[in-house]
């Protein structure tokens, strides 16, 4: 299958389905990138060492996405 026809096909499929198809290309994107593990290993040792985000700011930066995408 072409890329204009994978294109064509997407085209014709539900929001919802589009956003499974990203979610599933985004997910191939990592597994194929021979660089993630190391990315999560930094990520999850910056998070322990205390570099995460409290959740009063996740909470904040949910109810300003919710309100932007409503």
């Amino acid at each position: 299958m072409s890329l204009t026809e994978l294109k064509q096909s997407v085209d014709g499929v539900s929001g919802e389905e589009r956003l499974a198809l990203a979610d599933y290309l985004r997910r191939r994107a990592k597994q194929d990138d021979p660089q993630w593990p190391a990315e999560v290993g930094r990520r999850l040792d910056r998070c322990l060492k205390g570099g995460g985000h409290l959740a009063e700011e996740l909470q904040r930066l949910h109810h300003r996405l919710a309100a932007e995408n409503s």
